[in-house]
Parts: C-alpha cells; structure tokens; sequence
C-alpha cells in the first residue's frame, strides 16, 4: 500500500497573473452588472449559478464548457427543465434528483453541456417554497442573465489575448450512431 508522502498530487499549470487579473476582473464585473441590472430594472438578472459560470468563462475560457452555447442554452434547458417540474410534478427527492438527471441528458443530446447549469433545476425546486417561479423566470433572469455574461466575457477574454473568445461556433448537430 501506497503511503499518503508519496502520492504526486497533480497540479494545474501556474496562471499567467493577466489571466488572473482577467478572473478578477471579469467575475466581478459580471456579477456587479448583472446585481445593478437587477436593481435598476427591479428584474432578476442574476442568479446562483451563474458565479459557477464565471468561474468557467474566465479561469477555462478555452474550455467547450465556457463557450456561448453551452453557458446560453445549458443554463436555458436546464431551466426548462427545473420550471417543468415544478408546474407538472409532485416534488419529492426522486423528481428533484431525475430533474437534474433530465437536464445532463438534455444538454448532452443537444451538445451543450454547462456544469454550473447543472444546478438550475436544484436551485428552482429546492426553493420553490419561498419563491414564487413562473415561465418569465427564463427570461428573467435566465436568457438575458447569460446573455450580458457571454457579451462582459467577450470583451474581457479578448483583451491582451492571443486567442480569441469565443472558440466554438453554434452548432446543433446531433449524432447518431450507424447500425
């Protein structure tokens, strides 16, 4: 057996500091805008798991998981999903859980996968006791919230960068195995 000393802990490659003056920067003007939105329009434009997607959007922004389609439609399906359940199922700790279950497959089949979306259906039943959820909950804060997040990443991913952000294109093509 293999004691604790010698285990090589695998570490992430050091940042660049203007990768993380970009984190910084970005995450906290993202939420800043989208809490002052909030407060100006008396509309949610924020929720919890966009910080999730910051982290995504400015740490990993090469990542597939970052790019404008999965962050705009994961957190959108996953929503869907989350809203659903809730005007058409009984809640209990099965359907809360098949929720989330539904939203993965969901974002696989349609090929936008987003992590922080994840939680989307979590976040709508575990609090549907205090708060009143309608269909407009997917615009507001859902839509324009992932919006205003992928144009703020825009801009702040493509400032002192050799990449270019966004990397990947919409793409909805589903594939199918061939018999």
């Amino acid at each position: 057996m293999q004691s604790i000393k010698n285990i090589k802990e695998k570490l992430m490659p050091s940042v660049h500091v203007i990768t993380v003056l970009k984190g910084l920067i970005g995450g906290t003007l993202s939420i800043f805008i989208l809490l002052i939105l909030t407060k100006f329009f008396n509309h949610l434009y924020i929720m919890a798991p966009f910080g999730a997607s910051c982290v995504l959007l400015y740490a990993v922004p090469q990542s597939p998981l970052a790019q404008p389609k999965n962050i705009i439609l994961g957190h959108f399906i996953s929503a869907f999903i989350g809203l659903f359940f809730l005007k058409f199922f009984t809640l209990s700790a099965f359907t809360i859980a098949l929720s989330v279950g539904c939203a993965i497959a969901s974002m696989q089949l349609l090929r936008c996968v987003h992590p922080p979306a994840g939680a989307n259906p979590l976040v709508i039943l575990l609090t549907a006791q205090s708060v009143h959820y309608e269909w407009t909950f997917l615009l507001f804060p859902v839509l324009l919230g992932t919006v205003i997040l992928v144009l703020i990443a825009t801009v702040i991913n493509n400032i002192k960068s050799d990449t270019q952000w966004p990397n990947h294109t919409f793409n909805f093509k589903i594939k199918r195995r061939r018999s």
